[in-house]
């Protein structure tokens, strides 16, 4: 009996220890370094990923006990991405509190190179927390909202991420972006090459949008720039397919006899830059765009796959370089 009894006491003994240290754990406050901590939550980031940093950065004291926490809470799916200021001290508890509620301090936009105004619409349309006022705009309408007089919104605005605070405009977030870019090209611009062939920004932009559909390797870019310059300065017509799919509305299925579809932007047909551009271009194609590769002997290139680019100078080397790339 007098075992027993030393069993229970000690089991009793350990549980409270146990309750005292997961009490601790969960909802003593603890102090956060320097008064304060940016927690920034990306689209999809996992429970995992943003215990562990916390925990790294000495804000929680067992990233296990935070994770856990949330999901017997069932709130890990909970957390929605954004910026989140923890200040002075907080317990495990309030912080699964602080991420969960669906307020962050600031919500994180991302504006992805590549993608057509129709597509950031799209996106900008579905982010939750900001006000949608412009949501039930033509484009002409927002464009108008912008002060923005290119002929349409496609490219432009900025690639990067963006934080805005809830109940913020989309509008504002339009607005922000839309002024990253013109700093950005106005730079570009006036530092331009000597070798480039276009007589304002927007005509840089367009060329952009171009380099950027063509190949997604960054020291290919300045090639491809270069190619575009030379034929442009040569009074070849460019023969960019993507330009000729956005004139297509980007359809699924597009034979070479579409090809002969005369619009804008078929620059089979017409000379020069599309009117507009057809992307929202990456900082490197901006960049590449300003810088040709000083090479003006290079006219025509071909994608061989696994993105890769064969550069040509003739067009007997080029039409070699189809025949063994693509024929074959």
């Amino acid at each position: 009996m007098k075992k027993i009894s030393t069993i229970k006491k000690i089991v009793l003994i350990s549980f409270v220890v146990f309750a005292f240290y997961l009490g601790n754990l969960m909802f003593f406050p603890h102090a956060i370094p320097n008064g304060s901590y940016r927690l920034i939550v990306d689209k999809n980031e996992t429970i995992t990923s943003i215990t562990n940093e916390l925990k790294q950065n000495n804000i929680i004291p067992n990233a296990y006990a935070l994770k856990l926490l949330l999901r017997v809470l069932r709130e890990d799916r909970k957390v929605a991405a954004g910026m989140y200021i923890l200040r002075g001290s907080m317990s495990t508890w309030g912080i699964a509190e602080r991420i969960t509620n669906g307020s962050p301090d600031q919500i994180s936009v991302s504006i992805i190179e590549g993608w057509s105004f129709e597509q950031l619409r799209n996106y900008i349309n579905k982010i939750d927390h900001i006000q949608h006022i412009t949501e039930s705009y033509t484009e002409d309408e927002l464009k108008n909202s912008l002060k923005i007089n290119w002929p349409n919104l496609e490219g432009a605005f900025y690639p990067s991420t963006y934080f805005v605070a809830p109940n913020q405009t989309d509008l504002e977030i339009y607005q922000q972006s839309h002024r990253l870019l013109l700093t950005k090209l106005d730079e570009l611009y006036n530092h331009r090459e000597s070798n480039t062939v276009y007589g304002t920004p927007y005509q840089l932009l367009i060329m952009a949008s171009l380099i950027q559909k063509e190949t997604a390797k960054v020291e290919d870019m300045y090639m491809v720039s270069a190619v575009f310059n030379n034929r442009i300065r040569k009074k070849m017509n460019l023969q960019d397919d993507p330009a000729v799919f956005y004139g297509l509305k980007n359809q699924n299925k597009i034979t070479r006899k579409d090809f002969q579809i005369d619009t804008p932007y078929n620059t089979y047909l017409h000379f020069g830059l599309p009117p507009t551009p057809i992307c929202i271009p990456s900082p490197n194609a901006l960049l590449a765009a300003s810088k040709p590769l000083n090479d003006h002997d290079v006219l025509y290139f071909v994608a061989i796959g696994e993105g890769k680019t064969k550069f040509s100078k003739s067009y007997k080397e080029h039409k070699s370089a189809i025949h063994k790339y693509l024929k074959k």
